[in-house]
This record gives C-alpha cells, sequence and structure tokens, in this order.
C-alpha cells in the first residue's frame, strides 16, 4: 500500500507575487483603466487575475479581500509606477 502525502505548496514570494500582478495588471487591465480610472487603486488577485478597484487602496484591498479572503493581492495605482512613492528632501539652513 502506497501513502500519499498532500503537502502545501510553498507560499509565493513577494517578489513572485508583485510580478505575477504587475503581469496581469499590464496585459487585462492597464489599457482600459489608464483611460478610465486614473489615480485609482487597484487590487490585483494573482490567483484569479481578479481586480478590485477603488479610490484608497485600503478600499481595494477590502474589495479583494471580500471576494477572496485567502487571496494574495498586488496593488497598482493606475497611471503611476508604484501604489505609493516615498521619498525625502534636504533643506538648507540660512
Amino acid at each position: 500500500m502506497t501513502t500519499t502525502h498532500n503537502t502545501p505548496a510553498p507560499a509565493p514570494s513577494t517578489q513572485d507575487i508583485a510580478k505575477r500582478g504587475a503581469a496581469i495588471y499590464k496585459q487585462k487591465f492597464q489599457a482600459e483603466l489608464e483611460k478610465t480610472s486614473a489615480g485609482k487603486f487597484v487590487a490585483i488577485n494573482v490567483n484569479t487575475s481578479d481586480a478590485s478597484i477603488a479610490d484608497t487602496s485600503e478600499q481595494a484591498i477590502e474589495l479583494a479581500l471580500q471576494k477572496d479572503p485567502n487571496g494574495l493581492f498586488h496593488l497598482v495605482r493606475v497611471g503611476h509606477q508604484s501604489a505609493f512613492e516615498a521619498g525625502w528632501f534636504m533643506s538648507y539652513a540660512r
């Protein structure tokens, strides 16, 4: 008698989720959303290729989680290189 063990697949890395999400966004959603939804946030479920669109990042993730509580999501801001921008500036003292 042979015993088969069903070990779960390892969770994808954050880099893998980002690559998959970016590819799905570019292939399925980018062209249309850049015409209709500039500045909005899109949560891409990398397992189902579903997109949840909202005015804020929190709303997009909440909508996505309502559809699939166990989903893995990549967040995009339409028309931007990334969902968030971080930076700093140096001022000078007089």
